[in-house]
């Protein structure tokens, strides 16, 4: 999970919006492919091809920050937003405890970051520690 922080958090990447597709493809090697925000046929299928069998990210970066859905191989998928100084969890609003986003819901959360001015509205955005 360094390499999503690292992305986060990387100076030098260039102001822009777009989505891109990470895969680690082994220790040191990470594959990435990049959509315009308008491709979302492309996105969709990058999100449909998540889970808990591989280690990959759909991140969409937007001005107002970047959204990652996060498959690591080992958990189920997460859906996590920072804006540079922040970053905040997706939880299901009104679920008890941790409940998982379904993959309807992570697609909803991603999909929606693609056009909207200011962060997703659903789900409930929990502060990350």
């Amino acid at each position: 999970m360094g390499w999503l922080l690292d992305r986060f958090t990387r100076g030098s990447r260039e102001p822009g919006e777009s989505a891109e597709r990470l895969t680690r493809r082994g220790l040191f090697r990470v594959e990435s492919e990049s959509a315009a925000l308008t491709d979302q046929e492309t996105i969709r299928g990058w999100l449909r091809g998540l889970t808990t069998a591989r280690d990959q990210q759909v991140l969409v970066h937007r001005a107002w920050g970047t959204v990652a859905a996060v498959a690591d191989g080992r958990h189920p998928v997460v859906v996590v937003l920072s804006d540079g100084e922040h970053s905040w969890s997706a939880a299901v609003p009104g679920a008890a405890g941790s409940k998982e986003l379904s993959p309807d819901q992570v697609e909803h959360v991603m999909l929606e970051a693609l056009t909207a001015p200011s962060r997703p509205q659903w789900p409930t955005w929990v502060d990350l520690i």
